[in-house]
């Protein structure tokens, strides 16, 4: 694949990142827990696209609504004497504004990747792309609620969209729980009616993806497809082999496995990122709602800020139970032919 050329640059955008005021939000960790800014997070990337020049390059698919780049990170691994064309994976994260430990997960599944991708047979003669951030204006515009303490719910882009309902797969503006409760699942009044997913779906439409993880928060739940109906995926099987081999990896407890559009009887997942992905390029998907909570949403801490019914005060354990069953999914083998 040809990666487009933008402008800005990686490095001119990361500098502007760095000197530009508007990005210079903190969070409170202490109170929060230990989440990055959107400054933190680029600083971070950008120490690996340091480290690995020649496997991992930094590319942006367009910009949000506010003039955001999109950032996206291919990762190529050598082939360690593998033959045939690579499978081809991507890594999304923060297609929902207020869910940050999906950033924290993907960029440390990241680090890990590239850290690991030599010694690592399983790991050789992989493509992987990485999105840490889909929604940035959103991610921003929640680390300057939390720097200024207002408590508020976050998941839509700039335009009041959901963007994870705004893809073409099962589209509905009818569906009844987009129409009374539009400020959550607002799907917009067209299929990729924003720019965030406009650009995204140029960019799916170039590059064709065996495997996508689409990283959410919060619930302990690994939700394959169809979200949209409740008609059963033609890998049905499969993808219960997966979950069980995934929820065998996990560290300290495992997580549930279902069918999204089956998950409750009212319920569906209408216009989303996986269903699409599956429908209409065969891209065997999966969504990861990370973390649990139980009876730590009752605590007042937990219970009067929505930041921390999608974020855990300890990110950092959640993402050591979940790291492993995340690589078994970047071990798997080719499922397309080569484009």
């Amino acid at each position: 694949m040809a990666i487009r050329s933008t402008k800005p640059s990686w490095r001119g955008h990361l500098d502007k990142v760095l000197k530009d005021e508007k990005y210079a939000t903190s969070i409170d960790r202490s109170v929060h827990g230990d989440y990055h800014t959107y400054r933190e997070i680029l600083t971070r990337l950008d120490r690996i696209v340091k480290r690995f020049p020649r496997d991992v390059s930094a590319f942006s698919i367009g910009t949000s609504g506010e003039g955001e780049p999109i950032w996206g990170f291919r990762v190529v691994t050598g082939t360690g004497g593998k033959t045939g064309p690579p499978p081809r994976f991507l890594v999304s994260s923060v297609i929902h504004a207020q869910e940050f430990i999906a950033a924290e997960a993907n960029v440390t599944l990241l680090e890990r990747f590239t850290n690991a991708m030599r010694q690592n047979r399983d790991l050789w003669n992989r493509e992987v792309y990485f999105f840490p951030v889909l929604n940035p204006d959103g991610y921003r515009r929640v680390e300057k609620d939390l720097a200024e303490g207002r408590r508020h719910f976050a998941r839509l882009n700039r335009n009041g969209v959901d963007l994870n309902r705004n893809f073409s797969a099962f589209f509905s503006r009818k569906y009844f729980l987009h129409r009374i409760m539009p400020s959550i699942w607002h799907p917009g009044y067209r299929p990729f009616s924003e720019p965030e997913t406009s650009a995204y779906r140029e960019f799916l439409l170039e590059t064709r993806f065996d495997y996508a993880l689409s990283l959410h928060s919060f619930g302990g739940w690994l939700f394959y497809p169809y979200g949209g109906t409740k008609k059963k995926p033609r890998e049905d099987e499969w993808y219960k082999n997966l979950c069980r081999e995934m929820i065998d990896r996990q560290q300290n407890y495992g997580y549930k496995a279902k069918q999204l559009g089956r998950f409750l009887p009212f319920f569906l997942a209408r216009g989303t990122e996986t269903d699409y992905l599956y429908e209409v390029f065969g891209t065997r998907s999966l969504l990861v709602e990370i973390g649990r909570r139980g009876l730590k949403m009752l605590h007042p801490k937990v219970l009067f800020n929505p930041f921390h019914w999608f974020n855990p005060h300890n990110p950092k354990a959640e993402i050591e139970n979940l790291i492993e069953s995340l690589f078994y999914f970047l071990s798997q083998p080719r499922i397309r032919p080569l484009d």
